[in-house]
């Protein structure tokens, strides 16, 4: 990026910026996250910082808060209201707590306090009465709410002590009440704008708690922040109890870490955690930057969004031959992970997001689900881009792409496609399926290219001279992926029949599928021609009485089977001396038979143990509560489907009273 590039970015992002915090703070709205406004200002900061001959007076990195909204008095704090330092990584933390003991020496306290995402109010006391409640605004003048701060249950009117004061703290809404109303994106967003109503019975109706943190007393001054917290409540104030004392910022990753695997646990929203120099002369001796404390930082969790570019376009062929479109990123990390790719869906999607390469996009990541693109930020589009024309032909293998009609994706039909062949090899190997220990998908590449295997079957001929030949390749490597072959050469028929990647047949649908093929079968060590013969003697009348089987598993499966391809290859499996095993036959326990069940919550064994227990007895495992639900296992924070079984009357068991009942039925 030259100079002008660099100028023109800074600009749209200022605008962008501009606009996304006039939403947030003011309309009290967000079309975006929180971690998506983060990432454009990082991007700013990083662009202003290579050029600062552009950084202006009222570019966003260079004040404070928000603007005001017009409709309250404006009304200037007693002192001034500062934004914390974002940092995003152990390491960045690291580099904090060395400014600090560099500036005041080594001998420093940190406390550690959840970081509430809600709205920051500042209240003022005299002789213990409350006077004022002001919103943090720009950080010199707030907006006058006192009206609906005063309806807030747990802020007192009065202190315990005639004392005056001023005290900042979080206004939010718990989870719970949060799920009371409509029309706010987030608790966050529900909580500003049950403040800003003119109306304060509307927010004396939305169930709003602060918690406080910051304490400026006349004629007193806590030495500490801890003391600080303390005397906030004797006082009568409330604060978040949650908080502990290090005596240094490595020692507190433990507590980041607890509350970054724990937050769901918790009743309110939080988005990361404060670290502050406890000492408060030491806060004075560190000072401020202009818009920020140097003795306290906020570590921001893992954002599940951010944002950034798309330089390309690309087609992924899976393993039943669908064409999915690929957006390759200028790599960016988002949920923990470092993402360099995110799925475009299918050419419907494109065109609805209008996803363009050279597009600055919002993408997300969920848990371990594949990132995806949510949205284009149009007005940071540059104008030479071009709309994305899907391709008619198959990028490994110049077949023709079809789209059946109904469906949202283009497919390529060639069974010996290279990129179909590809993802069925690493489908076969995978956890879920064989789960072959070290056979990953750089070790599958180097297979296909040498040559060394070209169906599934050929996993099971390798030999220690064939692996020797693959790039740093020694022979303690070669022996252990060879005695982890030889590991699956006996393995479940469910997992054998979802290692075949058979179109709609997943995990659970191959279990109902061996379960239906069991009573059908008296061979107990069937090998993979006996289930080719088992599959071929099967109509679409027979596969459509197993429960939950429609027309399409059926005609799927069928089609399959009947490949004179896909028959050679259970045959060349057998050969190879794969043998398959059936699951223990379901004693059909009355009482448990034919029930479904629901698992939550903590339990003191894997919920896969429970599970095992309901299906051998001939029971269900389901995961979302529903009417057709029978009963409901919890465990301890079992919240919401506990909630939703007693809503619909689902009989709830805990751990005890689902061994009582297993127990006493067999």
């Amino acid at each position: 990026m030259d100079k002008v590039q660099a100028q023109h970015r800074i600009q749209q992002l200022r605008e962008e910026i501009l606009l996304r915090n006039y939403e947030y703070f003011v309309n009290d709205e967000s079309h975006v996250s929180e971690a998506v406004r983060d990432a454009l200002k990082r991007e700013l900061i990083q662009l202003e910082m290579a050029y600062p001959e552009f950084i202006t007076a009222d570019s966003p990195t260079q004040r404070v808060g928000s603007a005001l909204s017009g409709r309250f008095d404006k009304v200037q704090h007693k002192s001034k209201k500062w934004s914390l330092a974002d940092v995003f990584s152990s390491e960045e933390l690291e580099a904090w707590e060395e400014r600090v003991m560099k500036a005041v020496g080594e001998n420093v306290e940190f406390v550690t306090e959840l970081k509430l995402d809600g709205l920051n109010i500042t209240l003022w006391y005299e002789k213990g009465k409350l006077v004022r409640a002001l919103t943090r605004g720009n950080g010199v003048e707030g907006e006058d709410v006192t009206h609906s701060i005063r309806t807030i249950k747990n802020i007192p009117l009065r202190l315990f002590e005639p004392v005056t004061l001023e005290v900042s703290g979080e206004v939010i809404l718990s989870k719970a009440a949060f799920k009371k109303l409509e029309g706010f994106a987030n608790p966050r967003n529900a909580a500003a704008g049950s403040v800003r109503q003119l109306d304060p019975a509307i927010a004396a109706e939305r169930d709003l708690e602060m918690y406080c943190y910051t304490l400026y007393e006349e004629g007193h001054r806590p030495v500490k922040h801890t003391q600080a917290l303390e005397r906030l409540k004797v006082l009568g104030l409330p604060i978040n109890t949650n908080y502990e004392l290090h005596d240094s910022a490595a020692a507190s990753l433990a507590f980041l870490k607890k509350w970054q695997e724990e937050r769901d646990t918790l009743p309110f929203e939080i988005d990361g955690i404060v670290f502050k120099v406890n000492d408060q002369d030491q806060q004075e001796e560190l000072g401020y930057t202009a818009k920020t404390p140097r003795w306290a930082v906020a570590y921001k969790f893992p954002a599940e969004q951010t944002t950034t570019l798309i330089e390309g376009i690309t087609i992924q062929i899976g393993r039943t031959g669908a064409a999915t479109p690929v957006a390759e990123l200028k790599p960016v990390n988002v949920a923990g992970s470092r993402v360099s790719r995110a799925t475009l869906h299918n050419e419907d999607e494109i065109k609805r997001k209008d996803v363009r390469i050279g597009d600055t996009v919002i993408i997300q990541k969920a848990g371990d689900v594949i990132p995806e693109v949510v949205e284009v930020i149009l007005k940071l589009r540059p104008k030479a881009t071009q709309p994305y024309l899907f391709p008619s032909e198959c990028p490994m293998c110049e077949t023709s792409l079809d789209r059946p009609e109904g469906e949202a994706a283009w497919r390529c039909p060639n069974a010996e496609c290279p990129g179909r062949k590809r993802e069925n090899f690493i489908h076969f190997v995978s956890k879920g399926a064989l789960n072959i220990e070290s056979l990953g998908e750089k070790v599958v590449d180097q297979l296909i290219e040498f040559g060394f295997v070209h169906d599934v079957a050929d996993f099971f001929t390798l030999k220690l001279e064939q692996l020797l030949e693959l790039p740093l390749f020694k022979e303690k490597r070669a022996q252990k992926i060879l005695d982890a072959i030889d590991d699956r050469r006996r393995v479940s028929m469910s997992r054998f029949i979802f290692g075949l990647g058979i179109r709609h047949v997943g995990e659970q649908v191959a279990k109902q599928l061996v379960e239906f093929l069991l009573d059908r079968c008296t061979e107990e060590n069937p090998s993979p021609s006996t289930l080719c013969e088992l599959l071929m003697s099967l109509n679409q009348e027979d596969l459509e009485e197993i429960e939950g089987f429609g027309e399409q598993i059926a005609l799927s499966i069928i089609e399959w089977i009947s490949l004179p391809s896909h028959q050679q290859l259970l045959k060349k499996l057998t050969e190879n001396g794969l043998q398959l095993t059936w699951p223990p036959r379901k004693q059909r326990v009355e009482g448990i038979s034919g029930k479904t069940f629901v698992i939550t919550g903590t339990l003191s064994v894997g919920r896969g143990e429970i599970k095992s227990a309901i299906e051998h007895a001939g029971g269900k495992v389901s995961s979302s509560i529903s009417k057709n639900t029978d009963y409901l296992v919890q465990g301890e924070n079992a919240g919401s489907k506990a909630d939703k079984a007693k809503e619909l009357g689902v009989t709830a068991l805990s751990e005890a009273e689902f061994r009582q009942l297993i127990t006493s039925t067999v």
